[in-house]
């Protein structure tokens, strides 16, 4: 075993990309959950609940999320992926080409991998010629309860 070899535990329930640290991933649910927030610095999101939003009515915009259910090849669990519009574009090419050739996003494995740090971190979705066999019976999380904002 190397250092490469690793396993290294983790309790979140969320999926987090490093730069250098690719993931496969494979899809889980068809289609991903919305979710508006608004960002504050140096302190948690805040949800916008729509019309009665009070940050919206202060004129600050929401910033759009999605959500989905994946299994992590590489943790060998199911976490939440959340991702911005840069990620959801990647994912609306691979499906729509996925489509043209009478497959789903959820029968593939991707392999995303990110460049950069903080504001300026980009990610880059991929799809994976030879997919891995993912575990039946797998338990989701329900991604309108097991969110913490």
């Amino acid at each position: 075993m190397s250092y490469s070899d690793l396993k290294i535990n983790s309790n979140s329930k969320f999926l987090k990309i490093e730069a250098g640290s690719p993931h496969d991933i494979r899809i889980l649910n068809a289609i991903p959950e919305i979710a508006y927030k608004h960002a504050r610095p140096g302190a948690a999101p805040i949800t916008c609940n729509g019309a009665s939003c009070m940050m919206c009515a202060g004129g600050d915009s929401p910033i759009q999320k999605f959500l989905t259910n994946v299994y992590d090849h590489n943790t060998e669990k199911i976490l939440i992926w959340e991702f911005g519009g840069g990620v959801a574009k990647q994912l609306k090419a691979i499906d729509a080409t996925l489509k043209e050739d009478k497959s789903e996003i959820t029968q593939i494995d991707l392999r995303v991998d990110c460049s950069g740090s903080g504001k300026d971190k980009r990610y880059n979705v991929t799809p994976r010629i030879n997919s891995k066999p993912v575990p039946l019976g797998l338990k989701m999380h329900k991604l309108t309860e097991d969110i913490p904002f």
